[in-house]
């Protein structure tokens, strides 16, 4: 293991028994040069261990000596300040683990900590925040650095007899029980590399019309403007990219209410994989069509999308096939969370992201991305009203079946992915519901208001936005436009 002994830190940190670590830090009144030069070196600092070291997620101003109330974290992304944080709310439920400190290089220390909280702060432009209902390990991670704003050293949390090792002991304390997420924000980071450019870098803009409709700052990312009309595309080519560089070579098969499949069809034409889509009966003949075109072999089995899922699953196996399933593939989420890179870098800080909530791959790759980068941007994931089951899942924490019957077949699960439901907990902030007829509604306000041609599922986000429209009055919120393949005859009756 790294030696957590060794000063390696561009500034020194203070070690136990130094009295400037046990003084309580004094808020801020205002960003000024001292303020600005002292979050520089906590950054600076964390940022020094970590390439060093490869962890270290915070570090709070007493350990460089500092008696302002600020600290600095580093979630994967980069580093960035927060300033007079404080805990606003904390659960009842509690747990302990094992943690360390770089001011206590050669203890690891068992502490029991609320299982999740809620923390009001100042971010990098002094602007008030509050990240609510965290996730345990980014709780226990602010809790801990809280503490040393407050002058409460690790030590003085110990819980229960023989609650103090010695640092030698980490990789059977720490790191073998550190929670291991499916997906990664470094896999996102690079993912871009790997996707034909023509699905990235996608239009996003306010839309004043809709400011003005609805009252608050209405971020639009556009994805259908692109050879099949949907964001898939970025997840169908991260996955295909690993899948190859592992050595496959297909066939292989997938099931799809059509944007997947096609997405997977124009991956594997340009890579010469054959591809089965299976679809149901009554699936969208422009998207059946279309996965045609792009060379894939379409079977319609099955009244839904689910029962179409199962008869390709036993081909694959009575084939000796790879299948492939969206909200199961880790890279395919992966791929999707590009969207929030994207989103995050060219826009102010966003309160809230809006997201079309199928079997789970785009809302999982962008909050995985969204909570390391902008841990305040609450996800807000959306379901139809009509489509219960993942919202049903993720208040569960389990998989709940439950009947489909929307027009928003993007979004139309029935049986949910485990792997997937099993993921939400740590990427997603809340999820509605919203009705056909509110995703009508807002598909027409999109032609109208933004010239834009949506599908229902792809206007999922727009009409949950009108339905916090005053909670959100003020506020920046986002979401994505995710996909825009309709027949003449949809066109004709939902929009015209």
């Amino acid at each position: 293991m790294p030696d957590l002994a060794d000063d390696s830190l561009s500034h020194d940190v203070l070690r136990e028994g130094d009295p400037r670590l046990l003084v309580r830090c004094e808020p801020l009144l205002a960003l000024d040069d001292r303020a600005g030069r002292e979050a520089r070196a906590l950054m600076s600092a964390l940022t020094v261990f970590r390439a060093r070291h490869g962890f270290g997620r915070g570090i709070a101003a007493p350990q460089l000596g500092f008696d302002l109330r600020m600290l600095a974290l580093d979630l994967g992304a980069g580093p960035f300040p927060l300033y007079n944080p404080e805990i606003s709310w904390r659960s009842e439920e509690t747990f302990e683990l094992w943690d360390d400190c770089f001011s206590l290089p050669d203890k690891l220390v068992r502490v029991r900590r609320h299982r999740s909280i809620s923390v009001r702060f100042r971010d990098e432009k002094f602007r008030a925040r509050h990240w609510e209902r965290l996730p345990p390990e980014l709780a226990e991670l602010l809790q801990h650095e809280i503490d040393h704003l407050d002058g409460v050293l690790m030590t003085a949390r110990a819980a229960g007899p023989d609650a103090i090792r010695p640092a030698g002991e980490r990789a059977r304390l720490i790191d073998a029980a550190r929670v291991s997420h499916r997906l990664s924000h470094a896999r996102i980071a690079e993912a871009a590399s790997h996707i034909d450019p023509l699905f990235l870098d996608t239009p996003q803009f306010v839309s004043e019309p809709l400011y003005d409709l609805l009252g608050c700052r209405i971020t639009l990312k556009v994805e259908t403007m692109n050879p099949i009309r949907s964001f898939k595309g970025r997840g169908a080519e991260y996955a295909l990219s690993r899948l190859v560089e592992a050595g496959a070579r297909g066939p292989l098969v997938c099931a799809s209410a059509g944007n997947f499949g096609q997405a997977l069809a124009y991956s594997c034409r340009r890579r010469k994989i054959p591809l089965t889509v299976y679809a149901a009966r009554d699936a969208n003949p422009l998207k059946v069509e279309r996965m045609r075109a792009l060379g894939a072999r379409v079977e319609l089995q099955g009244d839904d999308f689910d029962q179409a899922k199962d008869v390709a699953k036993r081909h694959a196996t009575q084939n000796g096939e790879m299948y492939v399933e969206d909200g199961l593939l880790g890279a395919i989420a992966e791929g999707a969370g590009t969207i929030a890179v994207e989103l995050a870098e060219h826009t102010e800080p966003i309160d809230a992201v809006f997201v079309p909530l199928g079997n789970g791959s785009l809302v999982n790759g962008m909050g995985t991305w969204l909570k390391h980068s902008a841990p305040n941007t609450r996800v807000i994931a959306v379901c139809a009203k009509t489509a219960p089951s993942m919202a049903l899942s993720w208040q569960a924490r389990k998989p709940i079946a439950a009947p489909s019957a929307t027009i928003a077949d993007g979004i139309a699960v029935r049986v949910p992915i485990p792997e997937a439901v099993g993921i939400m907990p740590g990427t997603v902030d809340e999820v509605m519901l919203v009705s056909d007829d509110a995703m009508l509604a807002a598909m027409r306000a999109l032609f109208a208001d933004a010239g834009l041609v949506v599908e229902p599922a792809g206007a999922a986000g727009v009409a949950a936005i009108a339905q916090r429209a005053r909670e959100f009055t003020g506020q920046r919120v986002a979401t994505v436009l995710t996909g825009g393949n309709l027949t003449q005859e949809q066109i004709r009756e939902w929009i015209y």
